[in-house]
């Protein structure tokens, strides 16, 4: 077989195919064997059915069907062969198949043309660190010692605020007792909020084993249909007061505030959680900068892009919007979901710029994951989802067969992929660190 690869623009490639005779003719022969050995004659074993009687029964079925694969095969045989990255199913512009003669087949394909990437290691982004104040670290300080509180029954008081309290209550609604409207040793945090409005306010200041009667006016949008909107009567007995006794901060405390850290002293502390903080908020600044690379990585390397690939972006945007709404995931299989040959003049106009953008970015983060040889590993898909497998109650064994059933677990291979390429990226690009106010990247944001 030859194949001759003629360029018509940057994304389409027109293929010239010759298929001799003699290929056609041993693929015609070997498949009238075959058939001679499934299909029964009358008057013949299986087998041994002459040539002559096969083609006249079935010469033009199977001459066409020959024909068909081979073409099939040769365009397919003539992508691989010239490299080419195909965009989509090729169209068979023409075929000359005269008897006696080679066969000659046209075809053309849309590609992806080949990305050469321009000097990344000028590319500038900025990385806007958030300082880390004294205040943060005494809200982390405050975080160890809430972890290490001890709760201490309080008995020669009246309940306050922020205290535990321990109660029993009933409800009922014109002197009827109210369905699930009764609990015993229920323990709310008073001011916490954790029942309706109004009820801490109205068990502040009971004495232990006291027993309280009031009303509140239940809102009209209470989950409880039956309350909603209604006056209902509360019967509390209160039984325990508890405080929580926080650790007093001292060297004492810091030694053993955290079992994987060993702190000599209180300021060893502070500085060790300060420089915490700062290494978290360098790695999410570093996420940040990401979309920022992605952006000048595009715009570095414009790329001509296949008119199917915008296309299919262009529907994919299209269905996500339309679907965000009702908050379920994109399924661009579903019924009704919009494909590339059926989005609207008006889609186009709408998302294409945008889609052009997103593929430029894509295809140059693609080819440079290639480049720098970038692997997701076994043991880094595992340990990600571990921590998704933890959050659905689900185990590592089912969740991974699950996506990868549903092709979620290549997606993920494919983002992780990608951010190690961002990551790898980074190191090299010229990076501005700027430490900043919080409240300016807030404002920012």
């Amino acid at each position: 077989m030859k194949c001759e690869v003629e360029e018509i623009d940057a994304c389409n490639r027109k293929l010239k195919i010759e298929i001799p005779l003699s290929d056609y003719q041993s693929k015609l022969k070997a498949y009238y064997q075959k058939l001679g050995r499934e299909v029964k004659v009358p008057g013949f074993r299986p087998g041994k059915v002459p040539a002559s009687i096969m083609e006249k029964r079935f010469g033009p079925e199977v001459k066409q069907e020959v024909l068909t694969q081979m073409v099939s095969d040769s365009i397919s045989q003539g992508i691989q062969d010239n490299k080419l990255r195909a965009m989509g199913d090729p169209s068979v512009v023409e075929i000359n198949a005269e008897e006696g003669t080679d066969i000659t087949v046209t075809a053309n394909v849309e590609v992806l043309p080949p990305i050469e990437i321009n000097d990344y290691k000028n590319l500038e982004v900025s990385l806007k660190i958030p300082k880390i104040t004294d205040e943060d670290v005494e809200k982390m300080i405050e975080a160890y010692r809430q972890q290490k509180a001890k709760s201490v029954q309080v008995t020669d008081r009246a309940s306050q605020k922020d205290d535990l309290i321990n109660i029993d209550f009933d409800c009922t609604v014109d002197g009827q007792p109210i369905k699930e409207g009764s609990a015993k040793d229920y323990v709310i945090q008073i001011g916490a909020k954790n029942l309706v409005e109004g009820f801490d306010e109205q068990v502040t200041g009971m004495q232990l084993e006291e027993e309280r009667t009031f009303q509140l006016s239940m809102p009209k949008d209470h989950p409880n249909t039956a309350i909603a909107d209604q006056e209902v009567e509360f019967k509390v007995l209160l039984k325990g007061i508890q405080i929580k006794e926080l650790p007093e901060l001292n060297d004492e405390f810091a030694q053993t505030a955290d079992p994987k850290k060993v702190y000599n002293n209180l300021e060893e502390m502070r500085q060790g959680l300060r420089d915490d903080l700062l290494a978290f908020e360098r790695s999410q600044a570093k996420k940040v900068s990401r979309k920022e690379l992605e952006e000048k990585l595009g715009e570095a390397n414009p790329i001509n892009i296949p008119e199917k690939l915008v296309k299919e972006q262009i529907a994919f945007m299209v269905n996500k919007e339309k679907q965000a709404a009702t908050g379920n995931p994109v399924d661009t299989s579903a019924e009704g979901a919009l494909t590339a040959d059926t989005i609207t003049p008006e889609d186009e106009k709408k998302h294409r710029e945008g889609a052009v953008k997103i593929l430029q970015q894509e295809l140059v983060i693609g080819q440079l994951s290639d480049d720098f040889n970038i692997e997701v590993s076994e043991q880094d898909l595992n340990r990600e989802m571990t921590s998704f497998a933890q959050m659905m109650g689900s185990n590592l064994k089912k969740l991974k067969k699950e996506w990868s059933e549903s092709g979620a677990l290549l997606r993920l291979h494919s983002r992780m992929r990608r951010e190690k390429t961002l990551d790898e990226l980074i190191d090299q690009v010229k990076v501005t660190e700027e430490m900043v106010d919080r409240s300016e990247l807030e404002v920012n944001n």
